[in-house]
């Protein structure tokens, strides 16, 4: 099976094996620990917790960098991180106090905070990001790396007990200017803080699908990241120093290695979702039913709303999982359109599906090759399905022509015939005078007696073909009228309102003949309601004949022309004595 999928700007995965993959993973992020680890230097002798917490910060950027680095569409991501991990190691490489390290070490902290950030709204991908997001981004970086370089450059290296001669900038040696502007940055810190959270609550709530999915671990790692990233700032607005500082430093990279570890748990969830895909669908293969099949898409792609189309053959056309015909999507629809072909070339179905699947061609791909083979038993059942549905709508068709033909031979008995007869009476009745002879008025007598029989026939004749009250007041009313002409006591509750011509003449037959089959029963009782578009009928008595003889000796193929609808009758033998009928009729 061949499938056509609606083209991605991903770029194509490199196949790699796991065992490459990982060897090559776990080198190359020991060369960037490595590379920081050394950065970290005297840190280690006089700041042991800071330097832990700082090398698991850039071992974990590092690993996931080189792991993200495989993954289709994700090399930018990749690099993000693996310079985030790399730039904070450089942030305290300021522990050697030569050259311009101590000057730069705090700026390029805050570059690695502002390219982790960059990292997270950049996944799963770019293009997901909103003008807001990347402002906020552009924000963040001008707050974090222009806020620093403000307060460094308005500072003495003395200050921050590097040596007087150090390699420094300085612009202003105010101490005022340099605390205000120190506060200055602390609140707009948190100002920041307090944007990011706002934007992935934002964001988790807008996304959906595949999309949700792969940005959820980020999501729950937010508040994290978050509180994590305002604890510098909090510290020092109240005035913390000393060990109390130090230990904030020191848990602070610790707490942002979930920033690494929530792109690994994303990055697991989409290889084990490519499993599941093919767990999930090779479990359809045993029951491969339209509905089954579309189900297990559903589920597989996570989208609820995806529908697949079959191609049925003999109506050259495409069915729904019921076999009705479906349509393509409203005009200007954004939904995306899968076609899927047998091996021959030959069509099989379209699936169509939310868009955000355009930036998921690989695990699409998965699912409709795992899925080709129930798709094509599902396919043959969906064509089935389809030229069953055309034979109900040709016996629905059949049943509503019969009904406007028996309103017509009803109306032309009523208007033609029986009019004839009634003008005939009126000629006679006009014609008796004193003149005629006893034997001539006898005569015109017994003629006025036969057209009066005559029209009597005709009456029942006409509402046996379909009686004018039907048509006139409605179900409730025209059974009401049968009832009182009944040897038993009927006690009948029908729904006052009106339904389909075809609803109505079929539920007004199948009770009558239910009501003269139940000659030798004492009591009937006739219930109905509609619910959901169906009117349900239920007809119980105390006669001994069950139910159904009587109905098919009264009126045979009553059953088949209720199911000539869609609808059914059931038939019960109740305990006490007499049968139950319920009939379902759908009023469509």
């Amino acid at each position: 099976m061949t499938t056509s999928v609606a083209p991605t700007s991903q770029h194509p995965a490199v196949p790699v094996s796991p065992t490459r993959q990982w060897s090559r993973t776990l080198a190359v992020s020991a060369v960037l620990t490595a590379i920081g680890a050394f950065a970290f230097g005297p840190l280690w002798e006089r700041y042991p917790g800071v330097a832990s917490g700082s090398i698991l910060f850039t071992a974990m950027f590092s690993c996931a960098g080189v792991i993200l680095w495989d993954e289709p569409g994700h090399r930018r991501t990749a690099v993000l991180l693996i310079l985030g991990g790399q730039f904070w190691a450089v942030g305290w490489s300021e522990q050697w106090r030569v050259g311009p390290l101590p000057f730069f070490s705090g700026i390029s902290s805050y570059l690695a905070m502002s390219l982790a950030a960059w990292a997270l709204f950049r996944y799963p991908d770019a293009a997901l990001m909103t003008r807001f997001e990347r402002v906020f981004l552009a924000v963040l970086g001008l707050a974090a790396v222009g806020g620093i370089t403000a307060e460094v450059v308005t500072m003495r290296p003395e200050w921050s007990d590097y040596p007087p001669d150090s390699w420094w900038i300085t612009l202003s040696d105010s101490m005022t200017l340099h605390d205000r502007i120190g506060a200055g940055v602390r609140r707009v810190q948190l100002v920041v803080v307090a944007l990011f959270l706002l934007l992935w609550v934002l964001r988790i709530r807008r996304m959906r699908g595949l999309d949700r999915d792969l940005v959820a671990p980020m999501a729950f790692a937010s508040p994290v990241i978050a509180v994590a990233v305002g604890a510098v700032p909090v510290a020092k607005l109240l005035g913390l120093e000393g060990r109390a500082m130090d230990q904030v430093y020191a848990v602070q990279p610790a707490v942002l290695a979930v920033i690494p570890l929530a792109f690994l748990i994303s990055v697991v969830r989409r290889r084990l979702a490519d499993h599941a895909v093919i767990t999930l669908l090779g479990q359809v293969q045993r029951r491969p039913t339209p509905m089954a099949v579309q189900e297990a898409l559903r589920t597989a792609l996570r989208d609820a709303t995806l529908r697949v189309r079959y191609w049925a053959p003999e109506l050259n056309t495409h069915v729904d999982v019921t076999g009705e015909p479906a349509g393509p999507p409203p005009a200007g629809s954004d939904r995306l359109l899968l076609p899927v072909a047998t091996t021959s070339g030959e069509p099989l179905a379209v699936i169509d599906t939310d868009p955000v699947l355009r930036r998921h061609p690989n695990v699409v791909a998965n699912a409709l090759a795992a899925g080709g083979l129930a798709l094509e038993n599902a396919q043959l059942q969906a064509a089935v399905l389809a030229r069953l549905s055309q034979v109900r709508a040709l016996r629905m068709q059949a049943v509503q022509a019969g009904v406007a033909e028996r309103r017509r031979v009803e109306r032309n008995l009523h208007d033609g015939a029986q009019q004839r007869l009634l003008a005939l009476r009126l000629v006679l009745a006009a014609s008796d005078s004193p003149e005629l002879t006893d034997a001539a008025r006898s005569r015109l007598r017994r003629m006025n007696q036969e057209i009066a029989l005559a029209l009597n026939e005709l009456r029942d004749l006409a509402r046996g073909i379909h009686p004018a009250v039907l048509s006139q007041a409605g179900l409730s009313a025209a059974i009401e009228a049968v009832a009182q002409q009944q040897p038993a006591l009927v006690d009948s509750s029908l729904p006052g309102g009106r339904f389909p011509a075809a609803t109505e003449e079929t539920a007004y037959y199948l009770i009558c003949a239910a009501l003269k089959g139940a000659g030798q029963a004492a009591r009937v009782s006739i219930r109905g309601h509609e619910t959901d578009g169906v009117l349900t009928i239920e007809v119980q008595d105390d006669a001994r004949r069950p139910a159904q003889l009587r109905l098919d000796a009264e009126l045979p193929g009553m059953l088949d022309r209720v199911r000539a609808l869609g609808g059914d009758i059931m038939f019960s033998t109740l305990s006490r004595g007499g049968s139950l009928m319920v009939a379902a009729i759908p009023c469509a």
